[in-house]
C-alpha cells in the first residue's frame, strides 16, 4: 500500500464521517425536537424504552444523538435511570440500520445520490428543504467515502504481509476487542468503524471471525459519547453512561465467547444467505452480526433492567452538586398547573436555570479569550441552543398556566413573565455576541490589545458578573434587598459605559490608539450595557410582583428609581 493509496483511505475515511454527520446532524434538526418529544412521554416501561430508543435511533442514524438527548433528560430529571435504560438499548439496536444499508451495496447508486442532493439544494426554497437535501447529500457522500477506502486498500489483497498483520490483530479475540474500541472511541463513530471493518473483511484482509471481534469492541467504543455528555451533567446522568458501557462490556464477553466457541458464527451464517466460510455475502453476516448481537443482547437483559440500574447506583454515588440544565426544564411539572402560584414559582426556579446558563457561557467565552482556548468558545453557541430551549418550554408552560387558570391576579401576571423570559433569551443571545467580540474579532486584530482596553473590559466584566449573580440569587427568593444592589450596579456600569465610550472615541480620533483594539472595545462595552439593562428589566419585572398593568407601565419603588438628574 503506497502512501497515495493511504491519503485515498484517510480521505474516504474523512468523507463517510463528513456525510455521516451532515446526514445525522441535518436528521436531528429536521426531528429533534419531535423525538425529545418522544423520549419524554413513550418511555413508562423498559420495553417501551427499547421501542422509543429503536425508533429515534433509526430515524436520526446516530446513537450518539439519541444518547444525548436522554441524558439531557435524565438529568432534568424528566425520566428515571430505570426507564433511560430501556431507551439505551433500543438505541443501540437502532444504529445498525447503517451497516445494513452498507450491506445493501447502496454505493454503486452513491453519485446519482449527491446529484439529487446537491440538486436539491440548489434549488432551497425552505429550510425545510434545505435541511433535506443536505440529509440526501450526506447520505450518498457517506457511500462514496466507503467506495473511496475499499478501492484504497483492495490492493493489500495481494500483499501477504498486509494480511499477516490484520490476522494477527483481528484474529486474537482480546486484540480485536480492544482495536475496534479504541479506533470508535477516536473517531466517535460505530457505523464508520463497521463499516471499514465491512470492507475490510470483503476484500479479504481480516477473516469473519476477526471482524466479529472489531464489531464487539466497536460497541463498547461508541459509550464514550455517552460519558462526554455526562461529564457536565449529574449523578444520574453518569449513571446512564455507565449503564451503556456496562451493557455493551457483558454483551461483548458473551458473545465473543460465543464466537471463539463456533455457535454465534454458525447461527449468523444459519439465518443469512451464502456461505460465509466460502466469503459469500460477507458484507450481509457482518451487518446480520453486528444488528444480532444488539438485538440478543437486549432479550437477554430487558428483564434485569432494574439490576443494572440498580449496579450503577452503588459504582457511581450521589453527587451534592447543583447542576445546569442541560436544555431541558427541571421544574415545569405540568400536574402543578392547577395551582396557579405554585406553577409561577416552578417558571421562576426555571428561568434562573436559564440565567446560569447564561452565567456558564459568559465565563467560558471570556476564559477561551484569556487562555485562546477553541473548545470552550465553541461550547458558547451550545448554552445558547440550552437557553432558546428553555425558553421555549417555559413560554409554553406558561401559555398552558393562562389557559387554565381565571384568576385576574394570574392572568396579569403572564404577559410580564413571558416578557422576562424573553429578556433571558436574550441574554442568550448576547453572549454569543460577546463570544464573537472576544475570540473572533479581537483575535483578528493586527495588533494585539492594549494594557489600557484589557483593563477597562475586565474592570466591566467583572461588574457584569457580580450583577449577574445577584440576578441568579434574586429569582431563588425574589428578596427586595437584592432589588437596590443590582439597579445600583446597573448604574454604575451605565455611567462607566457612557465615559468609557466617549474616551476610547477622542483616543480613536486622536490617533492615539490602534483604531481596531477601540472599535472592538466599544462593541464589547456596549453588549455589557445591554445585557445590565436586561438585567434591569428582570428586577424592574420582579419588584411589582410580576405583575403587568397595560394602562401604567410598571416602574420600580420610588426608593429604587434612579435621579434623572
Amino acid at each position: 500500500m503506497n502512501f497515495l493509496q493511504i491519503i485515498n483511505f484517510f480521505g474516504g475515511l474523512a468523507l463517510f464521517l463528513f456525510g455521516m454527520n451532515k446526514m445525522s446532524d441535518n436528521l436531528q434538526a429536521v426531528a429533534g425536537n419531535e423525538m425529545r418529544r418522544i423520549l419524554k412521554k413513550i418511555t413508562d416501561t423498559p420495553f417501551k424504552g427499547v421501542l422509543v430508543g429503536l425508533g429515534v435511533t433509526s430515524i436520526v442514524q446516530s446513537s450518539s444523538a439519541t444518547t444525548v438527548m436522554l441524558i439531557g433528560l435524565v438529568n432534568a430529571g424528566i425520566m428515571t435511570l430505570n426507564q433511560a435504560v430501556g431507551v439505551v438499548m433500543g438505541a443501540n439496536i437502532g444504529t445498525t440500520v447503517t451497516a445494513q444499508l452498507i450491506a445493501f451495496n447502496i454505493g454503486k447508486f452513491a453519485w446519482a445520490i449527491v446529484i439529487i442532493g446537491v440538486f436539491f439544494l440548489f434549488l432551497k426554497k425552505s429550510r425545510a428543504m434545505e435541511k433535506w437535501s443536505s440529509i440526501i447529500l450526506g447520505f450518498g457522500l457517506l457511500f462514496i467515502g466507503l467506495n473511496v477506502m475499499s478501492g484504497a486498500v483492495e490492493p493489500l489483497k495481494n500483499s501477504q504481509v498486509a494480511r499477516d498483520i490484520m490476522t494477527n490483530v483481528a484474529g486474537n479475540p482480546f486484540l480485536g476487542i480492544l482495536v475496534g474500541t479504541i479506533f470508535t472511541m477516536i473517531i466517535q463513530s460505530s457505523s464508520a468503524s463497521i463499516g471499514i471493518v465491512i470492507v475490510l473483511a470483503v476484500n479479504g484482509l481480516i477473516t469473519y471471525e476477526g471482524a466479529l471481534y472489531l464489531v464487539f469492541g466497536d460497541n463498547i467504543g461508541t459509550t464514550i459519547t455517552a460519558w462526554l455528555a455526562g461529564l457536565g451533567a449529574n449523578h444520574v446522568a453518569k449513571r446512564v453512561a455507565f449503564v451503556h458501557t456496562l451493557f455493551n462490556v457483558i454483551g461483548t464477553v458473551i458473545f465473543a465467547t460465543l464466537t471463539h466457541l463456533g455457535w454465534y458464527k454458525y447461527f449468523i451464517n444459519y439465518i443469512t444467505p451464502g456461505n460465509v466460510y466460502a466469503g459469500e455475502n460477507m458484507a450481509r453476516h457482518i451487518a446480520n452480526s453486528h444488528t444480532f448481537f444488539n438485538v440478543l443482547n437486549t432479550i437477554v437483559f430487558l428483564p434485569f433492567t432494574g439490576f443494572l440500574a440498580r449496579v450503577a447506583t452503588k459504582v457511581i454515588p450521589k453527587s451534592g452538586e447543583d447542576t445546569l440544565s442541560l436544555g431541558e426544564p427541571k421544574h415545569l411539572n405540568y400536574h402543578l398547573l392547577g395551582d396557579a402560584d405554585l406553577a409561577i414559582d416552578q417558571s421562576l426556579k426555571e428561568m434562573r436555570e436559564m440565567l446560569r446558563l447564561v452565567r456558564r457561557a459568559l465565563v467560558l467565552s471570556y476564559e477561551a479569550y484569556k487562555e485562546h482556548n477553541y473548545k470552550k468558545q465553541n461550547k458558547v453557541a451550545k448554552i445558547e441552543n440550552a437557553i432558546d430551549s428553555l425558553q421555549k418550554e417555559v413560554t409554553l408552560y406558561l401559555v398552558s398556566l393562562n389557559e387554565r387558570s381565571n384568576a385576574d391576579n394570574v392572568i396579569r401576571k403572564i404577559p410580564s413573565l413571558l416578557h422576562t423570559v424573553n429578556d433571558i433569551e436574550k441574554l442568550g443571545d448576547y453572549t454569543v455576541e460577546l463570544n464573537n467580540i472576544l475570540n473572533v474579532q479581537i483575535m483578528a486584530q493586527r495588533n494585539p490589545m492594549s494594557d489600557s482596553f484589557s483593563k477597562m473590559m475586565d474592570d466591566l466584566y467583572d461588574k457584569m458578573m457580580y450583577m449577574l449573580d445577584l440576578s441568579i440569587d434574586y429569582l431563588a427568593e425574589l428578596k427586595a434587598d437584592y432589588i437596590f444592589k443590582i439597579i445600583e450596579l446597573e448604574g454604575r456600569i451605565n455611567e462607566q459605559h457612557h465615559t468609557l465610550r466617549k474616551e476610547i472615541l477622542t483616543c480613536i480620533q486622536d490617533a492615539n490608539c490602534d483604531p481596531s483594539n477601540g472599535l472592538n472595545t466599544i462593541d464589547y462595552i456596549d453588549t455589557v450595557e445591554i445585557i445590565a439593562d436586561k438585567m434591569k428589566n428582570l428586577v424592574k419585572a420582579g419588584s411589582h410582583g410580576f405583575v403587568y398593568d397595560p394602562v401604567e407601565e410598571p416602574r420600580l419603588p420610588d426608593e429604587f428609581e434612579e435621579d434623572d438628574n
